[in-house]
């Protein structure tokens, strides 16, 4: 109760100091980082053979513009957008539509472009042997950014009144990755001037592909995703990116030729792909979820082990935790009977993951059934049979649920229940008489199968990746903060580094080693009590911050409060009886006690 008291006590007394100082730019944008979306820009050419170049833009702009401080809608989430809204993918939007989009997709920036590309003239007809330019096809750019809860394009206020930025690029189309690192770079500049990038930055990481082989991506990702032409234009911009880079592979072009043969079934052919995938790239987490399904499909659950397990740590979503599950409860199934212990190993292990998917999402039957079935392996009946009864209840003809129902019913002796369970996997379980013989002759179930999740939810995907680099740029702008507060203090500024301290707290509430430095601070001006106030918020929140339980030893010993003194320099000695400070603290409060 003391603890909580503190607790509640202390935050009050954070947002209050905060509220009296002004919150800086930093703590600000750590609390709401902007979205961006990008479409593919329009072809005003009337030139269909260059729709392709649109695409590119919303390709290369959603890569290049993913950097710390601003999320980016992915590609597969502007899909999922045109859905829910019921427009065709193809549909260059209005910008009323594009609005309504981004809304969707839950973005607060779009950005939207129009093109027009005037193709090469036959050499005979340049001007001159100089005129290069006439050779070659030319791209005329036009773009803008628009923020969409104000509903008006990207600027500034100029002379009083609003001034919008548009940016106008022209160059030949060979250069267009060029042209779409300048755009990335001047997005990026418009909305934050202390941007940490250069322009040769930018526009390095834009042409790092080839451009033949980045044409070929592009015109393959517009390709219907069961076209034989997906596969051609994908295999040549791995072949091109390949030949130009040492045999390096394009990693983008093998997740999309992954997931052409993971839609055909073909197991094997997109496993092979989805492994090329490295940490850190586009789409690694989803490449390494379909390939775990692809080697459980393939039944090689060594593989698919080694593809979820990790994920799952990286990753914790359902579907993940639900495909590593059910992969090491068959993996588990599969173990010869002199290799018992490794068969726990994995039912064990198997059980751990299903019962995080079970606790995190209690509705979904998939998830229930699957650990139910772990449970019954393991020979936690009672328990299996608890997770199926919502497996049956949400869906009436589940065969398979009520096999295993009336089993576990059977081994806890309730016979009547289990009779009644028996009768209804009668009724819907097709090969029941199989499966029957089988539980007769061993008590086995070797025909139970366990049920994958064969997509990973995108949704799921993204918000995970805001909420990560949301706390990854709050712990940033924290970290910062704390370091200025350090020299400030170590400077003797104190009255400057309390500022830095409680906008350190308005981030980042549980923040022990700020108001360990706020105790410091006060107790160096001489007030007892805010220093006292601050320690004990430190420890409620690291209970094993040394420095704070010896800080707060001395103060109540100069206040000739020995009870709490000795408390605290206990409490300091359990940390770490080795800690020089902790010793001579204890030694003070002990000299003279008897």
């Amino acid at each position: 109760m003391r603890s909580l008291a503190f607790h509640s006590a202390f935050i009050g007394l954070a947002v209050l100091l905060c509220s009296i100082y002004s919150i800086s730019a930093v703590c600000t944008r750590a609390q709401s980082s902007d979205v961006v979306m990008v479409l593919p820009f329009e072809n005003t050419s009337n030139r269909p053979e260059y729709n392709w170049v649109g695409e590119s833009f919303a390709d290369s702009l959603t890569e290049l513009l993913n950097k710390p401080g601003l999320l980016v809608i992915s590609s597969d989430e502007r899909s999922l957008a045109y859905q829910r809204v019921g427009l065709p993918e193809t549909m260059i939007p209005s910008r009323a539509t594009s609005i309504k989009l981004a809304r969707e997709a839950k973005a607060t920036m779009i950005v939207l472009g129009t093109y027009t590309v005037t193709p090469p003239q036959e050499p005979a007809k340049a001007k001159s042997d100089q005129d290069k330019s006439a050779v070659v096809a030319y791209v005329q750019v036009t773009a803008r950014v628009i923020k969409v809860n104000e509903g008006r394009t990207l600027g500034q206020v100029l002379d009083g009144s609003w001034a919008t930025r548009q940016f106008d690029f022209g160059d030949a189309l060979t250069n267009l990755q060029n042209i779409q690192g300048h755009l990335a770079y001047q997005i990026l500049y418009q909305r934050d001037r202390a941007l940490p990038y250069s322009q040769n930055q930018l526009v390095q990481e834009a042409t790092k592909i080839p451009p033949q082989a980045f044409e070929a991506y592009v015109k393959a990702v517009q390709v219907d995703d069961r076209d034989e032409k997906r596969v051609n234009y994908l295999k040549n911009a791995l072949r091109l990116y390949a030949d130009a880079n040492g045999g390096a592979v394009y990693s983008q072009a093998a997740f999309e030729l992954g997931r052409f043969y993971l839609l055909d079934g073909k197991w094997r052919e997109a496993s092979e792909y989805f492994i090329k995938l490295q940490k850190k790239e586009p789409h690694y987490t989803e490449a390494a979820f379909y390939a775990g399904l692809a080697y459980a499909k393939l039944g090689d659950f060594g593989h698919a082990l080694a593809a979820l397990v990790p994920l799952a740590s990286e990753m914790p979503l359902i579907g993940v935790y639900n495909n590593a599950g059910a992969v090491a409860v068959d993996a588990a199934r599969e173990q010869k009977k002199d290799k018992e212990q490794d068969r726990q190993r994995l039912l064990s292990q198997g059980i751990t993951f299903l019962e995080r998917a079970a606790q995190s999402s209690p509705d979904d039957s998939m998830v229930r059934f699957n650990y139910a079935y772990a449970l019954f392996l393991s020979g936690k009946y009672a328990e299996a049979a608890d997770q199926l009864r919502p497996v049956i209840t949400s869906d009436p003809r589940d065969g398979q649920a009520y096999f295993l129902f009336a089993k576990a019913l059977e081994k806890t002796g309730k016979t009547d229940a289990a009779e009644a369970a028996d009768n209804q996997a009668r009724r819907y379980l097709q090969t029941y008489a199989k499966w029957q013989d089988e539980w007769q002759k061993s008590q086995t179930t070797s025909k139970v199968t366990v049920r994958l999740r064969d997509v990973l939810n995108m949704d799921d995907v993204s918000d995970l990746a805001r909420r990560n680099s949301a706390a990854a740029e709050a712990d940033n702008a924290t970290q910062d903060l704390l370091a200025k507060a350090r020299e400030l203090y170590q400077a003797g500024r104190d009255d400057e580094a309390l500022p830095e301290l409680h906008r350190v707290v308005m981030i980042e509430p549980t923040n022990a080693e700020a108001y360990l430095m706020s105790g410091r601070i006060n107790l160096r001006r001489g007030d007892q009590e805010a220093a006292i106030a601050a320690l004990k918020t430190a420890i409620f929140w690291d209970p094993r911050l040394i420095d704070a339980h010896i800080l707060l030893g001395r103060i109540f010993l100069e206040r000739g409060d020995r009870g709490e003194a000795t408390k605290y320099a206990t409490s300091a000695m359990s940390i770490d009886p080795n800690n020089q400070e902790a010793i001579a603290l204890q030694r003070q409060v002990t000299k003279g006690s008897k």
